[in-house]
C-alpha cells in the first residue's frame, strides 16, 4: 500500500504540472488573440 502511494505520487504531480502548463498555454493564447484583435480594431 505504501509502495503504491509513493509510486503514484510523482505521476499525479507530473500530470498536474502538465495540466497547469496546458491551462496557462490556453489562457496565454486567448490573451494574445484578444490583444491582436483589439489592436487591429484600434488601428483600422
Amino acid at each position: 500500500m505504501i509502495v503504491m502511494r509513493v509510486k503514484l505520487e510523482p505521476e499525479t504531480a507530473f500530470i498536474g504540472k502538465k495540466f497547469a502548463y496546458l491551462f496557462f498555454g490556453i489562457i496565454f493564447s486567448l490573451n494574445a488573440v484578444t490583444f491582436i484583435w483589439f489592436f487591429k480594431l484600434i488601428s483600422s
